[in-house]
């Protein structure tokens, strides 16, 4: 016989011993819709206790304990509450000689319900003992940036910026703009007016620090090719519509658990760049290019010759640079006199490469920083590279721009 007993349900589910209480009420206020047993499973429908909504639950039994749960609940990889009302049920509804059974739960009659049951006025019901104030608002929002990460709180609760004139023209604008449209959209006339000069290069360097914080950085990316996509332009075969909405930033990367940890470790890697060079490292904004369809945003620029670039490797984190470099996917490779050296032909050279140039400086201390050990790599600017930034522009009035004006979607 099946386990379905109270000593296997107290025994699979004594540490969660909430969702076992939660199992009983739910069973008492009548909340199982469906049930059906046959040997080694029970399958059912639970109603949640708060909301009008069911959730499928199915429990896997042994000969002597219950061996799983899965519910289509938020918790229903673990232990849930819906899942020990199933079982409770079983313990109640089906005898030691049953083989299988069905149990669906009998529809009642329908009944009228007014619009004031359907929508009953809310609850004159505050919990707080006390009104907020501001500075409440400010303790909070203080509170979620120690997090070291973005929080929609967090975004809710920061003032709304002073609305200042961009430097210069972000993509949107331009192309939304009457004399572009007068021009009947024509992209010579577009792209002339995406140049920029020297001086407008320094202004939205200023303006843009703080980067990822930054909505100023956010608008003038938009629509431009950034230094972290060169090497994926330049090492593609084909262009394919995945690559393009790479490009276009229609793939929403900030979710993804690695991104998020480069961004969160970041300033660890500055720490390590400071200790082992004895440096200062200031923040830096968007550099663009004087054809203004190129940017860069290294992490620091060190003196008036230098900047930073930090790598967090997710995978590697717990590594240390020794055994990290063992992996044949790893960008840091030994050479010939046992030194490290970032592979020329990853992307992470071309997008360091990208930043010298539209900088103009000659050095990046390239970190790559684990909980282990961080290694600092200092890469010169390879004079030779600069014919890549032609070809970079080039792909951009070719095979961004036409799907910015949606001639090719």
């Amino acid at each position: 016989m099946d386990a379905i007993s109270i000593t296997a349900l107290a025994s699979f589910f004594s540490d969660e011993p909430k969702s076992l209480q939660r199992g009983e009420n739910h069973y008492k206020s009548d909340h199982v819709e469906k049930f059906d047993y046959f040997p080694g499973e029970l399958r059912g429908v639970v109603r949640a206790s708060m909301k009008d909504k069911s959730y499928n639950v199915v429990v896997q039994l042994g000969e002597k304990s219950i061996t799983s749960s899965r519910c289509d609940c938020p918790r229903g990889h673990y232990k849930c509450s819906h899942a020990a009302t199933l079982v409770i049920f079983g313990i109640h509804n089906i005898s030691r000689t049953d083989v299988e059974c069905q149990w669906r739960k009998k529809k009642g009659p329908a009944t009228v319900k007014s619009v004031d049951e359907m929508y009953p006025p809310p609850k004159d019901y505050n919990p707080l003992t006390r009104s907020i104030t501001n500075d409440d608002r400010n303790w909070l929002q203080n509170e979620l940036k120690t997090c070291g990460q973005f929080t929609g709180m967090y975004w809710l609760l920061s003032p709304e910026p002073d609305v200042q004139p961009l430097p210069v023209p972000s993509v949107e604008e331009l192309i939304l703009s009457p004399a572009f449209l007068n021009e009947n959209l024509n992209v010579d006339f577009l792209l002339d007016k995406l140049k920029i000069s020297v001086q407008q290069q320094q202004a939205v360097e200023r303006s843009t620090k703080g980067q990822r914080h930054n909505p100023v950085w956010h608008q003038l990316r938009k629509g431009r090719l950034t230094a972290s996509n060169f090497g994926v332009v330049l090492k593609a075969k084909r262009v394919t519509p995945s690559l393009i909405k790479r490009l276009t930033g229609t793939y929403n990367l900030s979710g993804v658990q690695s991104i998020n940890w480069g961004v969160i470790q970041e300033e660890e890697g500055i720490k390590a760049l400071k200790a082992a060079k004895q440096c200062e490292v200031v923040d830096s904004g968007l550099w663009l290019s004087r054809s203004g369809v190129l940017g860069a945003s290294p992490d620091g620029l060190v003196g008036e010759d230098a900047i930073v670039e930090v790598k967090c490797p997710f995978t590697q984190r717990n590594a240390t640079i020794a055994e990290a470099v063992e992996r044949k996917d790893f960008y840091i490779k030994k050479n010939e006199e046992g030194s490290y050296k970032l592979q020329e032909t990853h992307q992470y050279w071309h997008q360091v490469q990208g930043q010298l140039h539209l900088t103009r400086r000659d050095l990046c201390y390239f970190v790559v920083w684990t909980t282990k050990e961080a290694l600092v790599l200092n890469i010169k600017r390879d004079a030779s590279w600069i014919d890549n930034l032609e070809y970079l522009e080039n792909f951009h009035r070719e095979e961004i721009l036409p799907r910015l004006l949606g001639a090719n979607e």
